[in-house]
């Protein structure tokens, strides 16, 4: 029952990581796109980098207890293998 109790744990942790990286990553995006039509406003500028400062926090967090989000991340202390041995979007469980 404990095991259960940290798998369940584990997964949460796991989806609000995932999720802090993906809200980054949208608002960088997004900031991005207003920044090409107003290039001058050091507010958003400001906003952007914050975002990524974050993003990239959330990001080595998951990092660090998940495993890589992308191929870059690919450490060497576990090479390759880790990241091709991952399950394929379809072969994961469904939340």
């Amino acid at each position: 029952m404990a095991e259960m109790r940290l798998k369940s744990l584990d997964t949460m942790e796991k989806a609000e990581l995932l999720r802090q990286v993906q809200m980054h990553q949208f608002a960088m995006h997004d900031l991005a796109l207003y920044l090409d039509t107003h290039p001058t406003d050091s507010d958003a500028l400001d906003a952007l980098l914050a975002h990524r400062d974050a993003c990239e926090r959330a990001s080595a967090a998951y990092v660090k207890r998940f495993g890589a989000l992308r191929k870059e991340q690919v450490g060497t202390e576990h090479g390759w293998a880790a990241w091709s041995n991952t399950p394929w979007p379809w072969e994961k469980e469904a939340n």
